[in-house]
């Protein structure tokens, strides 16, 4: 096979492989990456990118086993991620709360290593421009500020942000210590709606309320109890 041959051969195999990456990792919008997602992204186009273009240093037999390495192996983070909270935690981070209730949670953005003028900057990006404004905001995994404004006055006070409390069977410890809620006060609300485990909820909210909204994995209807 010859250079010209070769080198077309490379890129028809290194388009198949990127169609079949995107087809299978490519479902969420660029905007919704985490900084992991990212990267592996971009690794993996330099792998199949240096499987096209250095054919003299690198047999095509090595390539197409870096590249089906990298794939597998993302796969089984892809399922670690999902069935394991710790190892999402570990690997895509989670999101951090950095103004609550007006106030700029100074310690949370130092870990974050964020700047007031780049927190300054994610509000502008949401056409806010007073901090006043604010209720709650938290920085997600993906780099991107999710803000809650403040209600006006006449409007229902809200004693709590909304978030999840039960994810797949999971109980969520971290917002429980948020809240300063406890196992045994979902296990009551659970008991209330006539359910005896977490493991078949599917997902519980705690809303502005105080009330939980559980969907359970058997698809019945809602309930907010």
């Amino acid at each position: 096979m010859n250079g010209i041959t070769e080198t077309v051969v490379r890129t028809l195999l290194g388009l198949i492989f990127l169609l079949i990456f995107t087809k299978v990792f490519g479902k969420k919008q660029l905007g919704e990456l985490t900084y992991f997602n990212y990267a592996t992204s971009i690794a993996f186009g330099n792998i199949v990118g240096e499987m096209i273009i250095h054919y003299r240093e690198v047999p095509i037999s090595n390539g197409l086993v870096a590249v089906l390495i990298w794939s597998f192996a993302l796969l089984a983070i892809e399922f670690l991620v999902k069935r394991s909270p710790k190892s999402k935690l570990a690997l895509e981070g989670e999101p951090c709360i950095v103004i609550k209730k007006g106030m700029i949670m100074q310690q949370a953005l130092d870990k974050l290593n964020l700047g007031l003028d780049d927190l300054c900057m994610l509000l502008r990006n949401q056409e806010i421009f007073s901090i006043t404004e604010v209720d709650y905001a938290i920085f997600e995994p993906n780099g991107q500020l999710s803000i809650k404004k403040k209600k006006t006055p006449d409007a229902a006070p809200s004693h709590f942000l909304p978030s999840e409390l039960i994810v797949d069977g999971i109980v969520m410890q971290g917002n429980l210590r948020e809240y300063g809620l406890t196992e045994e006060w979902i296990q009551k609300k659970l008991q209330n709606a006539g359910i005896s485990s977490y493991k078949s909820v599917f997902f519980a909210q705690l809303q502005e309320d105080g009330t939980l909204y559980i969907a359970q994995k058997n698809n019945e209807k809602p309930l907010i109890i």
